[in-house]
């Protein structure tokens, strides 16, 4: 499914990497690192289509969101002692951890500072970065041991940068969506659910819900996982066809 949505937007999305690909380029950032499904760049164009905001700004925006997810990833790595992430080094590996850091927080800052002429956007997305670090400090400093704070932290730290993708033609045109953002918040939590799941055995011993569930006796973790995944990815598309137009993203999870 990933590869029809991306061969659909194939124009979009080479504009977009060229100007990602630059980015890591400034910092020597190793291109796999940057690598990605584009989810948020591609869900916030379609956005953007919906209320006829202009190619330019839908590549800004686009390309604002995948900063900000790029930079929570090298936060995120450092935070979690990773090695890996893409089949290559973590940058904080190839980069001494102080000098990760701080590209961190410049990627984080430059994707503020390119979308701040649109300040019902700007407002949003400064949101959902808060969300993004109260979320990691809370997957830190807490023992996560039950769903309800796992559902909480991966709200805050997938689910709040979805919301803005799909509410961003509406903030941009200068008003507020609930239903999209509630759309991209259900389609957040799925994703990052079934993400979980699919990591299951590589990541034994993370507070994800398949380990929790498995922590309180659950006989098979995976499926129940999957069912609440599914939960969220019914609620994506309600009422039905509001956001029928994001129909082949919401049928990538």
């Amino acid at each position: 499914m990933i590869y029809k949505i991306r061969e659909k937007f194939s124009d979009f999305l080479d504009e977009l990497e060229k100007s990602l690909e630059r980015e890591a380029e400034n910092f020597n950032i190793p291109k796999y690192l940057i690598k990605g499904k584009r989810l948020r760049g591609i869900i916030s164009y379609i956005s953007g289509n919906i209320h006829k905001v202009p190619r330019k700004i839908s590549l800004k925006v686009a390309y604002a969101l995948e900063m900000v997810h790029g930079a929570s990833l090298i936060h995120d790595d450092i935070m979690d002692n990773a090695e890996t992430r893409r089949g290559g080094n973590v940058l904080n590996r190839i980069l001494p951890t102080s000098t990760a850091v701080i590209i961190g927080d410049i990627l984080f800052t430059k994707a503020l500072r390119e979308i701040s002429e649109f300040p019902l956007f700007f407002r949003r997305l400064s949101n959902a970065v808060y969300e993004m670090a109260l979320g990691q400090y809370i997957e830190d400093t807490v023992k996560i041991s039950d769903e309800d704070t796992y559902l909480d932290v991966i709200y805050k730290k997938t689910a709040t940068l979805y919301e803005v993708a799909f509410e961003a033609g509406a903030l941009l045109s200068g008003f507020e969506d609930p239903i999209l953002r509630d759309a991209g918040r259900m389609f957040g939590m799925a994703f990052q659910i079934l993400d979980d799941c699919e990591d299951y055995l590589e990541d034994e011993g993370k507070p994800t819900l398949p380990h929790i569930l498995e922590s309180l006796g659950a006989k098979d973790p995976i499926t129940l996982s999957k069912d609440k995944a599914s939960f969220y990815l019914r609620g994506a598309d309600r009422p039905p066809g509001k956001v029928g137009v994001f129909g082949g993203v919401l049928g990538f999870v």
